[in-house]
């Protein structure tokens, strides 16, 4: 993740405090405290995201997620054939659409 969008999930957070406090303003209620609780409230959803995010498992660098190892025949997950050879480690280049293999980079 990088600074840059690091920034933007800060600077989402404080939007959604702003929006607190005038919610707050509105019904009366101390200012600070709807700006705390809208910029909390925010956080927990920027922290549930960030995790959700590093916790995805990407092959080689690709976004596909790798399926358990060992060599074995899968669904593409490129969808662009029938079945991919997964090579215990990484999406192979060797396909096989209806009983016909190929080759195809990922």
């Amino acid at each position: 993740m990088t600074g840059g969008s690091l920034g933007w999930y800060f600077g989402a957070a404080i939007v959604f405090g702003v929006i607190g406090l005038l919610i707050a303003i509105a019904r009366g209620q101390p200012a600070w405290l709807g700006f705390v609780l809208g910029f909390c409230f925010s956080c927990l959803g920027v922290g549930a995201l960030l995790l959700m995010r590093s916790g995805s498992a990407t092959a080689a660098g690709h976004g596909i997620p790798p399926p358990h190892p060992g060599s074995q025949w899968l669904a593409d997950p490129t969808g662009r054939h029938q079945y991919r050879l997964w090579d215990g480690q990484q999406w192979s280049a060797h396909v096989s659409d209806s009983g016909r293999s190929g080759h195809d980079p990922i």
